[in-house]
């Protein structure tokens, strides 16, 4: 090796330990939010701005209860029904909320109707839970195409538990093949179902 040479690799050298030798790494952008079509429930991932009047905006992360009791379904749990009800129609499917929010006083209601039928609160509270540990006074939780719509209700509420998860919907208990809450960020992955409500 003549010495221009060895100059030139020695000279490259001190500049790569200067520089430090680990490549540029990037780093992506957080999702800030998801946003739906409206007409087809298309989603898409949003790191900046936010989404389109054509669109709904889903959130990016789990919808949990609030400081205070509402009187209606969360808007934004809504606009993630609404944006899978436009996908399960687009596949044929027919979803409907046969019951969302309830008042404190209607959840009682149902309770203390279902522990007559029941026979016990622990019973009862397997299909409808107090007011105080019920999500439908806290406007997060839907009971879709119960006694409605027969086979194909049935098969339209399949279809939401088997997609859902894609608009953060997820089927909560094993029992009830019509409860959905929002338990995760669209696209995530729902829990494994609980056997029943406790």
């Amino acid at each position: 090796m003549k010495v221009g040479q060895i100059k030139l690799v020695v000279g490259a050298l001190v500049v790569t330990l200067l520089m430090g030798a680990s490549p540029a790494v990037a780093t992506e952008a957080p999702i800030i939010d998801f946003c739906a079509k409206k007409t087809s429930g298309k989603i898409r991932a949003i790191t900046e701005g936010s989404c389109k009047t054509s669109e709904r905006s889903l959130g990016a992360s789990p919808i949990v209860r609030g400081e205070t009791h509402p009187t209606e379904l969360n808007p934004q749990f809504r606009a993630r029904y609404e944006a899978a009800k436009a996908a399960a129609k687009k596949k044929g499917h027919n979803l409907a909320i046969t019951s969302g929010y309830r008042s404190l006083e209607r959840q009682e209601m149902l309770y203390q109707r279902a522990i007559k039928r029941h026979g016990s609160a622990e019973e009862a509270s397997k299909w409808v839970l107090p007011p105080e540990k019920s999500n439908h006074p806290w406007g997060i939780a839907i009971d879709i195409n119960y006694g409605v719509g027969g086979t194909k209700g049935k098969k339209a509420a399949a279809w939401l538990e088997k997609n859902g998860y894609q608009y953060g919907l997820c089927r909560r208990y094993e029992n009830e093949w019509w409860h959905f809450e929002p338990m995760v960020t669209p696209g995530q992955k729902c829990p494994p179902m609980e056997p029943y409500a406790s």
